[in-house]
């Protein structure tokens, strides 16, 4: 369900963003009565706007392909180390395939969006934001990993410290019988020769 829901938000974004695109550079098709001829007015646009809007939309538009990656890599990490005897394969399955299928569909819409909608203001936008994602990309992906040695370190650790306990309480409890064991040695000693 969650793959589901996150799909939808996914696919109603990308649909946002193409009607943005396409209402803000005009590639809806024309009207097809005719249309009389007015004068037009002039309207201002202010060119930083318009930029600020496409990268507010394609923010929302990445946000959400990363949750669904996320999610998709979640899933899988599940998989491998967790058992669940209760777990049906074949609706995980195809909850797995849709959230890739829409994954791949996305990034084909964000790419065509990009490469074929965007000004030409814009030059290679494309290629540009996703050089840089691939850097960030890899930056994120070490730290990830640094983090994730670090949490199974501390893990380490407990357990053992863990383990130096229950050794130090064997180590204690074996000692005590030992004493106990010599003191009553001792004890029957004395005894033994007063008698």
């Amino acid at each position: 369900m969650e793959v589901k829901k996150t799909v939808d938000e996914i696919v109603s974004d990308a649909k946002q963003v193409r009607s943005f695109w396409q209402k803000l550079f005009g590639t809806d098709p024309a009207p097809s009565k005719p249309v009389e001829k007015k004068k037009e007015k002039f309207v201002a646009v202010d060119e930083t706007q318009v930029m600020a809007d496409i990268v507010n939309q394609l923010t929302k538009l990445f946000r959400l392909e990363e949750q669904l990656a996320t999610h998709i890599r979640e899933a899988e990490e599940k998989s491998k180390n967790v058992y669940d005897p209760d777990a049906n394969l074949m609706e995980a399955a195809l909850q797995r395939v849709m959230a890739q299928q829409q994954m791949a569909e996305l990034i084909v819409t964000v790419r065509e969006t990009m490469v074929y909608q965007s000004p030409p203001e814009l030059g290679a936008l494309y290629s540009r934001v996703f050089e840089m994602r691939e850097i960030i990309g890899q930056e994120q992906e070490q730290a990830r990993l640094k983090q994730e040695a670090q949490q199974r370190y501390k893990q380490w650790q407990r357990q053992e410290a863990k383990r130096n306990l229950r050794a130090k309480s064997a180590y204690l409890i074996v000692t005590s019988i030992f004493l106990l064991y010599v003191w009553m040695w001792l004890l029957l000693l004395n005894r033994w020769g007063k008698t």
